[in-house]
């Protein structure tokens, strides 16, 4: 059988070794399953993606209200799902970064995002 061979274009985030989840995607994942006992953490609630952006501070109330990021949701995912996949949530957070920090470059803007949310989870915003 072939062999398994880690191809260098993995698409994610710079330093993530094989197998190893992003720090991004960990929170994701965490927020995924929040409050859902059969949740996968492959996708995610519109819920819990309203969750996650308050948590993380992403809503700030005036670049990004809760409207936005409903309406951001409702754009992303699919007409017929519920739910988002991490692909898609990437794409949302694109989508908002650059509301969220005006004036800054849509590469910037999105790492930005990124720092807000890394290492985060529900219910662990401020603990350490």
């Amino acid at each position: 059988k072939p062999a398994k061979r880690l191809s260098s274009e993995s698409n994610s985030h710079e330093g993530a070794a094989a197998g190893e989840i992003s720090a991004l995607e960990e929170a994701f994942r965490k927020f995924a399953v929040h409050g859902d006992t059969r949740a996968t953490g492959k996708e995610m609630h519109g819920k819990n993606w309203s969750k996650l952006c308050k948590d993380c501070h992403i809503i700030d109330g005036k670049n990004v209200t809760t409207t936005d990021v409903d309406i951001v949701f409702s754009k992303i995912k699919g007409k017929s799902v519920r739910t988002i996949t991490f692909e898609q949530f990437k794409e949302a957070l694109q989508e908002l970064s650059t509301k969220r920090f005006k004036g800054k470059s849509d590469e910037e803007a999105l790492q930005e995002m990124y720092k807000l949310i890394e290492g985060k989870g529900p219910g662990l915003t401020g603990v350490t």
